[in-house]
């Protein structure tokens, strides 16, 4: 198979592919907090904002010209989004308000977000990075399409999310995995990650943590 395939960096000097990149997590992370707070909240703050102020960063892969899948992270685990809050408060307040009122059901996702905030706590000593999101759409994760066009994106991905928290001397990395994702898991766990908490308490979903240290 005979396919195009970039990987295109974002961040704070990149300009971020704001619809492809709120598009994959509505599609690829339908319950996470973020999308539940509605495609206003990911087009005009998390994906545009965040980027800015270089609290997220990330990559997104194209098959075709395609958008296929992408990894955000971010280089401080517990705070990134408390200085987004902190710097942006009444922009988001405009933004998440305006998302209740055209989808009521999102008013449960601002709940969440303000609990897992309140429970995290500032780490001492170096910032821990982690990788927020992670998806490849289903038609480039098939056996099929990985054997005859050679890629392993979800490799790639995590790969590069690695490299860039890296570079800016992050040695330590988590992921957030749903505790009955078992693939996730086996993926992280066959690229070395070691399981680390099994139990992450401040996540309204049964949830463990994975650890990557450099």
């Amino acid at each position: 198979m005979n396919v195009s395939y970039r990987l295109i960096p974002f961040g704070q000097d990149v300009t971020p592919p704001v619809r492809d990149l709120a598009r994959l997590h509505a599609v690829l992370l339908p319950t996470s907090a973020v999308s539940l707070l509605g495609q206003r909240f990911l087009e005009r703050f998390y994906y545009t904002i965040l980027p800015r102020e270089g609290l997220i960063f990330g990559t997104v892969a194209y098959v075709d010209d395609q958008a296929a899948g992408f990894a955000v992270a971010t280089r401080d685990s517990t705070g990134f989004m408390r200085t987004a809050l902190a710097r942006w408060w009444p922009y988001l307040a405009w933004i998440v308000g305006t998302s209740v009122i055209v989808a009521p059901t999102s008013a449960r996702a601002v709940w969440q977000v303000l609990r897992v905030m309140r429970k995290q706590h500032p780490l001492a000593g170096d910032a821990q990075g982690e990788i927020l999101s992670l998806g490849v759409l289903p038609v480039y994760r098939e056996p099929r399409f990985i054997r005859e066009s050679g890629l392993q994106i979800s490799t790639d991905l995590l790969d590069r999310a690695v490299a860039q928290l890296s570079a800016t001397g992050v040695r330590e990395i988590r992921a957030l995995v749903r505790a009955d994702n078992t693939q996730t898991k086996l993926f992280y766990s066959g690229l070395g990650w070691t399981l680390n908490r099994t139990d992450v308490v401040e996540w309204r979903t049964p949830t463990v943590e994975f650890v990557w240290r450099g």
